[in-house]
């Protein structure tokens, strides 16, 4: 079982990946793409940043009454192939040379990022909710931006 303080380390640690996914892709890519992948760098530091502040609220973060519908389903997130560890796909992806593929790996990991934050902000207490909901707001945004680049350059 995950403490609430667990969920926010975990929190922080999708964020921090993301970011050194990010800033290493921009160091491979060129253009709109290298402007895109520094920003959502930018962007990642900035969730880091916030979940960090929630800290101070991490001992009743989600209530003990529903770990009992949470637990079972943040498993199955943070064990994803795409989620956080060593040999997950974010390190794979960190390696890939191709800007298809940095993109797609991008997508995905917003994709993954986007469920798992949704998720603890319906268990999330009151003083906390507002700030996932505002880093859920944020990686929606960036699904979009990732899957218009995507649909542009497939045009192109």
């Amino acid at each position: 079982m995950y403490s609430s303080e667990e969920i926010i380390e975990i929190a922080v640690r999708v964020e921090t990946n993301g970011e050194q996914f990010y800033t290493e892709s921009a160091r491979k890519a060129e253009g709109e793409l290298k402007r895109l992948f520094n920003f959502l760098a930018e962007q990642e530091g900035m969730h880091m940043l916030k979940f960090e502040s929630l800290r101070k609220y991490a001992r009743d973060f989600v209530l003990p009454s529903d770990w009992v519908e949470i637990e079972p389903y943040l498993n199955t997130i943070v064990e994803s192939a795409f989620f956080i560890g060593n040999e997950k796909s974010l390190v794979r992806a960190t390696q890939a040379k191709d800007p298809a593929k940095l993109l797609e790996f991008a997508l995905q990991f917003e994709k993954e990022t986007l469920l798992f934050f949704n998720e603890i902000k319906g268990f999330a207490n009151e003083a906390s909710r507002g700030v996932v909901a505002q880093i859920v707001g944020e990686e929606k945004r960036h699904i979009i931006m990732i899957s218009d680049l995507i649909k542009q350059r497939s045009h192109d």
